[in-house]
């Protein structure tokens, strides 16, 4: 008798919890498969091009997703007629990247309009 009893709720809780982590899963797969960040299109709407030159380079010995993330002090140079300026980002670099980010190393780049140390460079040209 008391076995029926927990057949009659905890079957239909257990097709619900397995429903909902089936659902996460793929939610889960599409968001890493696709880029689906939407900050990146609302960061991207209050920027101007520039040119950034690599002044410095240096591995901050943390890895992230197989990247290591370097510390990294460029100067930023926007188009049109505002002055250069000097900024220090960490970015995670592929070794091919960090091959090519050598000081001296010209890349173009997108900076923010309202904040200039908010540079987003484009190791991968």
């Amino acid at each position: 008798m008391r076995r029926r009893r927990y057949l009659g709720w905890m079957l239909p809780l257990s097709i619900v919890v397995l429903t909902l982590g089936v659902v996460g899963a793929i939610t889960w797969l599409a968001s890493r498969v696709m880029d689906t960040d939407p900050t990146v299109e609302e960061d991207t709407i209050n920027a101007r091009p520039c040119h950034a030159t690599v002044r410095s380079i240096s591995d901050t010995n943390t890895i992230l997703e197989g990247d290591h993330i370097y510390l990294i002090e460029i100067t930023v140079q926007p188009y049109g007629n505002s002055p250069e300026h000097k900024v220090t980002i960490r970015n995670p670099l592929t070794s091919v990247q960090a091959e090519k980010a050598k000081p001296g190393a010209q890349f173009s780049c997108i900076v923010d309009r309202d904040d200039p140390t908010r540079v987003e460079v484009m190791w991968s040209q």
